[in-house]
């Protein structure tokens, strides 16, 4: 499992503080990096914020996949991003955003892309992404 980088607000961070982590699975809830295009293969996301800042958190989560084929283009998955409302007190989360069929054959470098809007809409200061490993798309 890749862990990957948590921006949090201009905070100490023992206030608020976070850590995200994202791996490809297989059919089978194994870990991969060779996926069949037409398998039910995902992108499996955990992330925790904590601190004493967590119940006051309000707003919701935006996560999207971003897959860089090796030679050719970005895209995003899926469109529009996985939502999540902010829960106080519990600051775990976790989501499983289903690949299949999303992606042609090729070599791909996955991005885990975390991002936050607030209450009123406007986007948040709380984040991060997760590179994972490149992953190889077969037909």
């Amino acid at each position: 499992m890749a862990t990957g980088e948590f921006q949090v607000m201009k905070v100490p961070a023992e206030q608020l503080a976070g850590a995200l982590h994202g791996q490809v699975v297989d059919p089978g809830a194994q870990p991969t990096t060779v996926v069949r295009r037409g398998e039910g293969w995902t992108v499996d996301v955990s992330w925790e914020v904590s601190g004493e800042l967590v119940d006051w958190l309000t707003g919701r989560w935006q996560l999207e996949i971003i897959a860089d084929l090796l030679g050719g283009g970005e895209s995003r998955h899926p469109s529009p991003p996985v939502e999540m409302t902010f829960t106080p007190g519990s600051g775990r989360y976790t989501a499983s955003i289903p690949m299949r069929g999303q992606l042609v054959a090729g070599t791909y470098d996955l991005v885990v892309n975390l991002t936050t809007t607030t209450a009123a809409g406007t986007a948040g200061a709380l984040g991060g992404f997760v590179v994972i490993s490149k992953i190889v798309v077969k037909d």
